[in-house]
């Protein structure tokens, strides 16, 4: 279903939910808000994992929970608020990073790396608002409607993200010079993002009072819809080596390395025989900054020459015939090899 059809039927909801509120109050017995007066509150505040914040204000405020640190995760309608706040900045910082990314060249390879920061940040924060809604009690109409409301908008926000990826599929095929298989790292991380916000959708759509359920359901499949619209784009291989999701971790240590392995060339038949330790020096960048500094101490003209005369040696119909977990190693630089084999990608 699409945004212009799901807007006027959730609004409809919406009006059948404010009507509800007007109830009296012994029509509402067994909906599901979570207040208590202010002396359960207090017993409440004392005790671990009980439900309510007994402010009387309709929050609907939950159990608390713990994320991947150990650290409390709070819930409770006015955290939600807050965790799609940051989720609408970190999708739309995510469209920002797309947005100006070319490849074919080393300095794709720091827009590569910048994109692979904000999805990491996204996924991340996705996560936190998972958590937050499952630390959640099913909410009354008035704080279901707003938090309904927010996260109906957050939909247009991800298909933008989802279609500028799209549109860019052609320059992220040059992104790894048809040596990395940039490509099947971002159908993975595109996979990845979706189950995370498959889960988050029904974490909402649970906490949501019932007459809102339906439409929170219709906005989740639509979202799920674009995702998987993103990833049918990004089926099949641009590049020989595909990056196993062991070695994502070391992203930035791997394309810096490989900038520089591609910046030495054959121009030294000793460097070229020797230890690929001695040649590419090991890294272990803390920051993207700091291995885009890297990147561009190698980003010469020598560098970008050896980059696209690998890609042109390289045909779409060589590469299609690769399997989805295939390698080909064949006329791949020795010292790009040995870069490989350090990050465990081959």
């Amino acid at each position: 279903m699409k945004f212009y059809v799901i807007l006027p039927l959730f609004l409809c909801l919406l009006s059948m939910a404010m009507a509800q509120v007007a109830m009296p109050a012994e029509q509402l017995w067994g909906r599901p808000g979570r207040d208590r007066d202010n002396d359960a509150d207090a017993t409440c505040s004392r005790r671990r994992g009980c439900r309510g914040n007994g402010n009387g204000n309709g929050n609907g405020n939950g159990r608390g929970g713990r994320n991947g640190k150990g650290q409390q995760v709070k819930g409770g309608a006015d955290e939600l608020k807050v965790r799609i706040g940051d989720l609408k900045t970190k999708v739309n910082n995510a469209k920002q990073a797309v947005e100006p990314f070319k490849g074919g060249n080393l300095r794709g390879l720091v827009g590569l790396l910048k994109v692979n920061e904000a999805v990491v940040e996204l996924g991340n924060t996705i996560d936190m608002g998972t958590k937050s809604a499952e630390a959640t009690d099913v909410l009354p109409a008035a704080a279901s409607t707003q938090i309904g409301t927010q996260f109906l908008d957050l939909q247009p926000d991800i298909s933008g993200l989802l279609s500028e990826l799209q549109g860019k599929r052609r320059e992220f095929d040059k992104a790894g010079f048809r040596i990395l298989d940039v490509r099947s790292l971002i159908r993975d991380s595109v996979v990845i993002q979706q189950d995370k916000a498959s889960d988050l959708g029904g974490a909402f759509t649970k906490i949501l009072d019932k007459s809102l359920q339906p439409i929170a359901e219709q906005v989740n499949t639509q979202i799920q819809a674009n995702f998987s619209e993103a990833v049918d784009m990004y089926k099949g291989r641009a590049g020989k080596i595909k990056i196993p999701s062991a070695a994502v971790p070391a992203l930035s240590d791997l394309l810096s390395g490989v900038a520089r392995a591609l910046g030495i060339g054959d121009r030294n038949r000793a460097v070229m025989a020797a230890d690929g330790t001695e040649a590419v020096p090991i890294t272990n960048f803390t920051t993207v900054s700091a291995a885009a500094a890297n990147i561009e101490a190698a980003d010469t003209v020598m560098a970008n020459n050896a980059a696209e005369a690998f890609m042109a040696r390289i045909s779409d119909e060589e590469l299609s015939r690769l399997g989805p977990d295939e390698n080909d190693t064949r006329g791949i630089p020795p010292l790009v090899m040995a870069v490989l084999r350090r990050y465990g990608v081959i």
